[in-house]
């Protein structure tokens, strides 16, 4: 029975220790995943912060998105929230009616024919509002449609127009002129402020015109030189211009490579370190997470261990508890099988006993009768013949053979009695003070349970 508890206690706990496993498995997944998803998105911060270093703000420019087949207008991102191909699938209607041309003509032999031949009614736009008020975006199309009709109005007027009259003509009034529009007069600070902004912008934009301007000179320096010198009229002149140029041409050669093999050498360098940083990276990651994985399975083994522990001394507790009770149980069996023995033997003691008294109480009563009947028939005869001093000695010897022997037995049973009265007290005593032990201590346990 034990050895069954022990064997289901066992099992509870590795299943407990499964479950605990396991989801501490799927929070390391699912932190691992957090961890990746936050690495790439610093990285593509750091892409961008590198691709604008200073940080400066840039407006959106639709003609270049618009331009650029690769741009979020054409393409967009996932990540961003934008799925294209999601469900795909479910819009699809797979049908027989509208996949074959037999199924079309089945399908339009099938309607009837005022379905086939529509007739729709535009709606009616209302183009007012409540007020009664023109509505600003049927506006533009009012005004080209009163333009338009006017314009037919005037070509149908020429196509009818009668001569005019010789003598009379109309004089047209001048269309009065609109009202000259006026601006605010501005406060002279703010305009002071203003033209103070718009001549330092003047200033800066002229020193970025200036500085332009000499960075070109700069970079165009040899073209300059070489112009200058090509209208040169001395030959020595031409020649001195032609070695300076091959210095020149030279130099910037040896620049170039020079620079070329430097860029070179920083790119391998570059590369060289970004590797060994990596490796380092990644070494210092995988150990960190190994160095917690470690610490979080040893903390996993001893609270493992330290349950197993609790769980063995409540085991053993239990276990020692169980015992006890057993022997408790088992000396209580052996107490009452012993009284009920007892019991039993004095029960049949008594009833022997009873037995013999009674037999000996029936074969004393018979000898008694017999005894009586002879005596009778001897004290009938001496009654004939005795005198009176005979019958006084028979009385006397009557009373001294039945009561003095019978006074002398109940002494001694008195005597034996009080000899054997405290032998029964203390087997009592002894009996029921186990029994009664035994009854408190298992009506304790039951209360505990």
């Amino acid at each position: 029975m034990l050895r069954d508890r022990e064997e289901n206690q066992a099992g509870i706990l590795a299943k407990k220790l499964d479950k605990l496993w396991v989801k501490k498995q799927k929070e390391k997944d699912a932190k691992i995943k957090k961890l990746r998803a936050e690495n790439i998105k610093n990285i593509r911060k750091l892409i961008k912060k590198r691709e604008n270093p200073k940080s400066e703000l840039k407006k959106r420019n639709i003609i270049e998105e618009y331009s650029n087949f690769e741009s979020d207008t054409y393409a967009p991102l996932t990540r961003v929230g934008y799925f294209p191909d999601k469900n795909a699938d479910n819009y699809v209607v797979k049908n027989r009616y509208l996949d074959t041309y037999q199924g079309l003509l089945e399908l339009e032999a099938s309607l009837p024919h005022y379905v086939l031949q529509l007739k729709i009614d535009p709606p009616k736009r209302n183009q007012h509002t409540q007020d009664g008020y023109l509505k600003r975006k049927y506006r533009e199309e009012k005004r080209l449609e009163d333009i338009h009709s006017n314009l037919l109005a005037i070509k149908e007027q020429k196509k009818t127009e009668e001569k005019p009259l010789r003598f009379l003509k109309l004089i047209e009034k001048p269309v009065p002129r609109p009202p000259t529009p006026r601006i605010d007069i501005p406060d002279p600070e703010e305009e002071e402020k203003e033209l103070a902004i718009i001549y330092l912008q003047k200033i800066i934009r002229g020193k970025a015109i200036q500085n332009m301007m000499y960075d070109g000179k700069q970079e165009k320096l040899v073209l300059i030189k070489e112009v200058s010198s090509t209208h040169a009229l001395q030959t020595v002149d031409q020649s001195n211009t032609k070695l300076y140029k091959q210095k020149v041409l030279t130099l910037q050669r040896q620049r170039h490579l020079t620079n070329q093999a430097e860029d070179l050498k920083d790119e391998v360098l570059q590369n060289l370190e970004g590797e060994t940083v990596c490796d380092m990276l990644d070494f210092l990651s995988k150990e960190l997470i190994r160095l917690q994985e470690e610490r979080r399975i040893h903390a996993f083994a001893m609270l493992a261990e330290r349950q197993r522990r609790m769980r063995e001394a409540e085991e053993s507790g239990l276990r020692q508890v169980e015992e006890r009770r057993r022997r408790e149980d088992d000396e209580i069996f052996k107490q009452m099988l012993k009284t009920q023995q007892d019991c039993v033997e004095t029960y049949l003691e008594d009833c022997i006993l009873e037995t013999i008294d009674q037999v000996a109480d029936e074969e004393a009563r018979k000898e008694v009768h017999e005894m009586a009947n002879k005596i009778n028939d001897v004290a009938y005869e001496v009654e004939k013949t005795r005198s009176a001093v005979e019958s006084e000695e028979i009385v006397a010897e009557l009373v001294h053979g039945f009561l003095i022997p019978e006074a002398q037995k109940e002494v001694y049973r008195q005597q034996i009695k009080s000899k054997q009265e405290p032998y029964l007290m203390a087997a009592h005593k002894e009996i029921y003070s186990e029994t009664n032990k035994a009854l408190s201590n298992s009506n304790n346990e039951t209360s505990d349970d």
